[in-house]
């Protein structure tokens, strides 16, 4: 498969003239989207970047940003996105594991940049998407020192090109490693069963750290679309430009549906160009869809992945968003599909057989979409890459007509508002409170996040301690979004005959009302 950053070149070609994004600051045509994306590869590797060397970006969703992770890939190296919400030691450990030699960021992010510079002897420099400073390197002047012509780097199907972090089940991210071909391959699985149109105005807000960012705009950029993207996701903006920008199509998590259908006056919004709404990565309530089918008047498709580690594993199509049908429409709504195009996906028990329908396994999947390998991490990715199978721990049933429904998941793993949280990592967190003697943490359901963060602490005999405390210390010590929102005390958690929390046991109460464990 041709690499996506020679793809976007060989596209510019075709439509020059028209706009390939449009960002909240200005507007970039496809000629120059493509010359700034050769200015700056060839500025990298004029900088010392060599093929393969990682470069990683601290940097909210903006033009800036795209034509960096493009020109990352067209010099040959690999393009490492970080979550920009996580504090300096969260940032300081992904930056020592992937050992980067440039560190490009925005200006929010200087003061941790030059902080962790210090202590990652890779960074060669530094490059901030403003002004630059002392020993910062400016993006723009970046930009006009590099040539014009094609970079003569030559791209292979199985060269690093990206690797993404999520969090583990130990609480230590992970950096799933994808190749030239596995992203081809995630673009083209999505082309196919999305449904975009090559001339299509599409409205993206997922971050470039998450693994549908940057594959959201790059599987529109290979087909000559418009991308629109704004740095952060703010509902009422985002309104404004559905209509006023006359987007066709667009993609949303359920928290940011949810708080586009709190925007004042939003069923009176004029949405006749918008023919497409595609979401994913957190469950949907069933009421909160029915109302966002109400309010857009549009088509809806719901995408299910495998996280970093396995790209678009099931879809339900727009013929299956049917409300007020019947029962069986009805019950399809609350799955999350059949399998995709191009990616073998089974149910399957502890012993490996395909489970009854009605049975709960575990989604096992192989195909191109998989990534290769976990950075560094040769025992892990063994454990989750077996015999080519992925094994992604999202435990699920299967009807009799191949349609997937979620259930648990076996790592236990948080999903609030699309960002993907592993309990274990805040659970170490609040161990490490003097008066915390242990702690679970579970996902509870949220009806703007689809779940949220909920701690259930046991306090050292003798101690007090308030929620409030408890939140206070996981704040200051994790990113915003992965503090409990609520905490619980108990006298005690219960636990099997090995000692072994019983997670199920905790969230029951909570998913009982829900009609659903997930």
């Amino acid at each position: 498969m041709i690499p996506i950053t020679a793809l976007v070149h060989e596209v510019a070609r075709v439509f020059g003239p028209k706009p390939a994004i449009i960002s909240d600051r200005w507007t970039v045509t496809y000629a120059e989207l493509d010359e700034r994306v050769n200015r700056l590869a060839n500025a990298f590797i004029e900088l010392g970047v060599q093929h393969g060397d990682r470069c990683a970006v601290m940097a909210t969703d903006s033009i800036e940003h795209i034509e960096t992770a493009l020109a990352i890939c067209r010099a040959g190296a690999v393009y490492v996105p970080l979550n920009y919400r996580l504090r300096q030691d969260e940032v300081g450990y992904l930056l020592s594991d992937s050992d980067p030699v440039l560190l490009i960021v925005d200006s929010d992010y200087l003061d941790i940049a030059t902080s962790v510079r210090k202590m990652v002897t890779s960074i060669k420099e530094v490059i901030e998407f403003g002004p630059g400073r002392t020993d910062v390197l400016s993006h723009d002047d970046v930009v006009n020192s590099g040539g014009t012509s094609y970079p003569t780097v030559v791209l292979h199907h199985d060269d690093v090109v990206q690797i993404q972090y999520s969090s583990g089940t130990t609480g230590l991210p992970k950096g799933a490693v994808l190749t030239h071909h596995t992203l081809s391959s995630r673009t083209a699985i999505g082309l196919v069963e999305s449904g975009r149109f090559a001339n299509d105005i599409s409205f993206h807000n997922a971050p470039f750290f998450h693994v549908a960012g940057s594959q959201l705009d790059y599987s529109v950029l290979v087909r000559g679309g418009t991308v629109v993207r704004h740095r952060q996701f703010d509902a009422e903006r985002a309104a404004n430009a559905l209509e006023e920008l006359g987007v066709t199509s667009a993609f949303f998590v359920p928290s940011m549906i949810n708080a586009l259908l709190q925007v004042p006056g939003i069923s009176e919004r004029d949405f006749s160009s918008l023919r497409l709404i595609e979401y994913g990565a957190a469950p949907m309530p069933q009421a909160q869809l029915r109302s966002a089918i109400d309010v857009f008047g549009c088509s809806f498709v719901q995408l299910f992945g495998a996280g970093t580690e396995g790209g678009l594993q099931a879809v339900l199509p727009v013929e299956d968003h049917v409300v007020g049908g019947t029962e069986v429409q009805a019950r399809r709504l609350s799955s999350i599909g059949r399998p995709t195009s191009f990616t073998e996906v089974r149910v399957v028990n502890e012993d490996g057989n395909a489970v009854a329908p009605g049975e709960i396994g575990e989604i096992i999947s192989r195909g191109p979409a998989n990534m290769r390998e976990y950075w560094g991490k040769p025992e892990a990715t063994s454990e989750t890459l077996r015999n080519g199978w992925l094994h992604a721990g999202d435990m699920a049933t299967v009807d009799e007509d191949g349609y997937l429904y979620l259930v648990d998941r076996k790592k236990d793993m948080i999903i609030r508002g699309g960002e993907n949280i592993y309990p274990t990592e805040i659970e170490l967190v609040l161990c490490e409170h003097s008066k915390v003697l242990e702690a679970a943490v579970i996902g509870v359901p949220d009806d703007h996040w689809g779940e949220n963060v909920h701690a259930i602490v046991v306090v050292r005999p003798g101690e007090t301690l308030s929620g409030e405390e408890v939140i206070e210390f996981c704040r200051q010590r994790l990113a915003s979004y992965k503090k409990p929102a609520v905490v619980e005390f108990v006298d005690e958690l219960p636990r099997n005959a090995s000692g072994k929390i019983l997670k199920r046991e905790l969230r029951a109460p909570y998913w009982k009302e829900a009609g659903r464990s997930i």
